[in-house]
């Protein structure tokens, strides 16, 4: 028995729907898989950064920003000692200082990628800033710039003795841990928001 135009027609249509729908919910099947893989890789990004974050020696402190302003002009900040926030136009010099440092100075450092160790003695400690200079003369240089990217400076706005500082890091004692410091000096050197010496 022979199919009229008409069955013919509708045997098309249908076969042609049929082909329509198979390609549309292929199409749907495939647009899921991408974005199923785009959050999964998302997802597992986030998750290693945190990982990795959270091995990293020290507190996270909430970011400041990194505005620069004028040196005649005093910064302020949300958490003392800082770690980011507004800043000086020029850095420090690395080294150690007798006489205590601006912040808006030093904080320019930690944006460079630099680490800051801050002592408070009210009273005088001939002992810790000996054991703080000898510890920044043995400290080991940056792999990438090849210079020791340490300040070590006076600093009395802490309720410890001791902090060392990176950007958005912090770890204060109340005396000095020689192994402390050079883990948290190894973990943050280099890592400022700025990629430079």
């Amino acid at each position: 028995m022979e199919l009229s135009r008409k069955e013919i027609k509708q045997r098309r249509r249908a076969e042609e729907r049929r082909r329509k729908q198979q390609q549309n919910i292929l199409r749907i099947v495939g647009i899921t898989v991408v974005v199923v893989a785009v959050i999964g890789g998302i997802v597992f990004l986030v998750a290693r950064a945190t990982q990795a974050d959270a091995s990293l020696p020290g507190a996270l402190v909430p970011d400041e920003g990194r505005n620069h302003i004028p040196d005649t002009q005093q910064p302020q900040y949300a958490h003392y000692p800082p770690a980011s926030g507004p800043h000086y136009d020029a850095p420090a010099n690395w080294g150690t200082y007798d006489q205590p440092l601006p912040d808006g100075r030093w904080v320019h450092n930690l944006e460079h990628g630099g680490v800051v160790i801050l002592y408070k003695c009210p009273s005088g400690c001939p002992d810790l800033v000996k054991q703080l200079k000898d510890f920044y003369a043995s400290a080991p240089r940056s792999a990438k710039w090849n210079e020791v990217k340490l300040v070590v400076t006076p600093y009395d706005h802490m309720d410890h003795q001791v902090a060392i500082v990176a950007w958005d890091w912090i770890d204060e004692m109340d005396t000095f841990d020689s192994a402390r410091l050079l883990k948290f000096y190894k973990a943050h050197v280099d890592r400022g928001p700025e990629d430079v010496p």
